[in-house]
Order: structure tokens, then sequence, then C-alpha cells
């Protein structure tokens, strides 16, 4: 029988990796050919070019999330004044001149002393701070402090007049509910079911925090978030890193911006002597370099040579303003608001101004509503002993206006007051609480006096008064008798 040949096994050449993807996306590069014709990326199956392509996309996205980096962020906010400034400047300009109570459950004196209150006890202060923290980490809190048991709800009620209250702010760090992760996540509507807060190892009853969420993230992401926003700083993170590259560059410049350049004859033979050669060099060119400073001479060997090079700065500048409005894009707030500079141009930055109070207000007066309203209920609860259930707050304007500007706009508040109260719309109380509510007059009014209720109608008040209020002044005496008869 004829012997059988064995066959040789066959090598298993493995495929290229079509790293296109099912979609073309990846840049599958094709032949040597088709990448000369068609340029790097193309993919024959797609006919499109990559411009159209979302792979650029992809390449430049993070696929993780600075919000959940509580180590880097802290540092930056201590280290970096552009982060502190990004952070608490919108809210610091937010609260600034204040805020207006308004409610008629108490009077002017009782809402003064309310303000005065919360001043002392730094109930605003606390608010900004756990603002400040909401922005940097995408969440904050206000502890709401008492003498109760912290574990158990909160019982308005039980706050009495002079009782301890406190407000401390802390960031989302500081608390962790008692579920985490899968445990009373509920999926539908992607929130947490929870009872207590772990703070510091303690207890806290949910009732007893404000809680407050940044910025609110799409779907996908929400649950990698536990609960929280997301910080303003994460969407910032090219345009920073933009500004601290060029920063740096310019600080790297800075050591080469002038070069001396010292050419010796017989340099290398020289170096070739050993250690004691090099040395020479070395205390010779310190020689050199001592005499430039300090006696602005050089004396060389004349067979030697020294040349002065010096690097030129343009383009760093134009570089720098291009990635400042960058980083004021991102954040939406003017350059001379952010750096500090004057506007240039025909641009007076009034507009630009306008769109940052429209942050302002959207971003942080809106978001603090509801916050300020509990701590005012709180408040005036611990100070009267009961909460007013209509109070209203309103924020200072945002433009800040000159001293003659401002004197104008007391001028004609003052003369809509006054003609309201010369037409009878408004009482002599009335008046004077109107005047002393936004300073219209050097002095302060006595609302409890009242002008019209003399006692005596023959009283004659156009004698006290001077020349020029004895027109107003007769007509308080004409209207006494009418409100003395009812």
């Amino acid at each position: 029988m004829a012997k059988r040949t064995p066959k040789k096994p066959t090598a298993v050449v493995p495929k290229k990796a079509n790293n296109s993807g099912a979609f073309g996306i990846g840049g599958g590069t094709g032949t040597s050919l088709e990448g000369a014709l068609f340029g790097q990326g193309w993919t024959p199956w797609t006919n499109t070019t990559e411009l159209s392509q979302v792979q650029t996309l992809y390449n430049n996205c993070r696929w993780y999330l600075l919000s959940n980096e509580r180590q880097i962020l802290c540092e930056l906010y201590v280290e970096h004044g552009l982060i502190q400034t990004i952070v608490d400047l919108p809210v610091d300009d937010g609260f600034r001149g204040g805020i207006s109570i308004k409610t008629e459950q108490l009077d002017e004196k009782e809402i003064k002393k309310l303000k005065t209150e919360m001043q002392r006890q730094g109930d605003i202060r606390a608010v900004m701070q756990a603002l400040k923290w909401n922005r940097l980490f995408g969440g904050a809190g206000l502890v709401i402090v008492t003498d109760q048991p912290g574990q158990e709800p909160l019982n308005i009620e039980a706050i009495k007049k002079g009782s301890p209250l406190e407000f401390r702010a802390c960031d989302m760090w500081e608390l962790f509910w008692n579920a985490q992760n899968a445990q009373g996540y509920d999926i539908e509507t992607q929130t947490q079911n929870f009872e207590f807060y772990d703070y510091y190892s303690r207890k806290l009853h949910k009732s007893r925090v404000m809680a407050m969420k940044g910025l609110e993230a799409p779907s996908f992401i929400r649950p990698r978030l536990r609960g929280w926003g997301f910080s303003v700083i994460e969407a910032m993170v090219r345009s920073i890193n933009q500004y601290l590259k060029q920063t740096d560059l310019a600080f790297e410049v800075l050591d080469e911006f002038k070069l001396d350049v010292y050419k010796i004859k017989g340099l290398a033979s020289m170096l070739l002597g050993g250690p004691d050669a090099e040395a020479a060099v070395r205390r010779r060119i310190a020689i050199a370099n001592r005499q430039k400073n300090y006696q602005n001479a050089l004396t060389m060997d004349s067979e030697d040579d020294y040349d002065h090079k010096q690097l030129s700065f343009s383009g760093l500048a134009e570089t720098m303003k291009e990635i400042r409005m960058q980083v004021a894009c991102d954040l939406r707030m003017p350059i001379t608001k952010l750096f500090g500079v004057s506007a240039s141009g025909f641009n007076s930055g009034e507009d630009d101004i306008e769109n940052y109070n429209s942050m302002i207000e959207s971003q942080v007066r809106e978001k603090a509503i509801f916050d300020l309203l509990r701590v005012i209920e709180l408040r005036a609860k611990n100070l009267f002993g009961f909460a007013p259930d209509d109070v209203e707050i309103e924020f200072a304007p945002l433009r800040v206006l000159s001293a003659e500007q401002e004197e104008n706009v007391k001028t004609q508040k003052f003369n809509r007051v006054t003609v309201a109260f010369d037409k009878g719309l408004m009482s002599a109380k009335e008046f004077k609480e109107a005047c002393n509510k936004d300073n219209l007059l050097p002095v302060a009014l006595d609302p409890s006096v009242d002008v019209l209720d003399t006692g005596n109608p023959d009283d004659s008040v156009e004698e006290e008064a001077p020349e020029g209020d004895k027109a107003g002044t007769s007509k308080l005496a004409a209207k006494a008798p009418k409100e003395a008869k009812s």
C-alpha cells in the first residue's frame, strides 16, 4: 500500500481587526492606497467625511465626573484664586445689599429686629456658605441645630421663644444617607428614599437638613451622582486646563527671556582635561556673569565671543485673551467681572453685566429663595414665638448706582409717597414708615406719634413748622377733625 503523506497544517492568518465599529466610528484607515486617496479615518461603508464622524466627540469626553472627586475639588478651591472667584463671586454679588422682608404679621420694628437677629446669629452667612459649597461640589446642606434629639423629626412647634437655634452650612460629603446606591434607590423617579443622614457618625433625621442640589444632570448621568447634582467646575475642565497651561508657559518663558551665549575657543578640548578643567570653565563664566551684573562690563579673551539672545513674547497676550474669553463663556460671566479687566473698544460693558445679572437671578437667587424663607420663618418662631406664613423676600438690585443716581431715586420715591399722602391714600403712620424703610430722610421718623391725632382740633400745627412746610401742615390740620370724628 502506498503511504499517505500527511498534510501540513495550514497556518491560520488572523484577520485584521476593524476598529471602525458597527457604525464606522473609530476611523479605520483601510489600505495605504485608501488612506492616501481618501484620508485617514475614511470608512468606505459610511460614505461620509471625517468631519461628520463623532469619533472626535468621543475622544474629547472624559467619561468620568469631576464632581465625584472630592479631594481635587477641595485643593482647587484652596490653591487657585480663579476657582474661588468662580464659586464665590456670584453668591456674594447675589446677596450684595442684603434682602428685604415683607409680611403683614410683623410691623416695621419687628421686621428690623428680625433682620438684626439673623445678622447677629449668622443666618444669612450660613445660607451663603451653603450655596458656595453647592456650586463647588454639586450639593450641600443647611443643618438645623436645636435642643431636640437629632435622630427625631424636627418639631417646629417645640421651637420656643429664646430656645437654642443655629443654622450650620455643610457640603454634600459631610452628609451621607443610610441607604446608598442600590438600597433605597427608586429607578422610576431616580431619587433616594432614606430617613437619616450620617453626619460625622451621628444619625441626623432628614427633616433637619435643608438639602441643596447643584446643576441637574441628565438621567443617564444622574445615578452616578448619588442623588446630588454636579459642580459648576464640571463643564470648565477644558478651559481651565488651557488657562493653567498658558500661565505655566508664561512662567517658564520668563526664565528663557534673556539668554547669554559664551563662545569659548577650544572648549571641547578643555573639557577633556578632567574635572579641574570643567571647574575652571564654570568659574570663568561665573566671573563674567558677576561682572555683567555689578559692573556692566565684561572682560573676555580676544579669541572668545559673547552673544545675547532675547525671546519674543508676541502672540502670548492674544492667546491669553482668547483663553480668558473661553473661561468666561463657559461660566456665563463677563471678563471684566471674572478677571478684573476694564472694557475695551466701544464696549461699555453694560451688556455683559446685564447677562451676568441674569445668570445670578436664575442660578443663585432663584435657588436660594426656598431656603431663605425657611430660615426666616424658623428664626421668627424662635424670636417672637410664632412663624409668619405670609413672608416674602426681595433682593437688592444688582445694578450698582452712583451717589447722584441714588439720590435721584430717593427724591422720586419721596415725591411719590408725598403725593399719595396729600391725596389721602395713606395715613401719616404709613407715610413715616415708607420714609424710614427707604431712608428717604436724613432722620428717622417716629410712626407711633401721629401728628393727625392732636386731641384738640384748635391746636396750631403751623406755628411749629418751618415756613416752607406751612402748606403741608395746614393740610394735616385740616384732616385732623375728620379722623377724630371717625
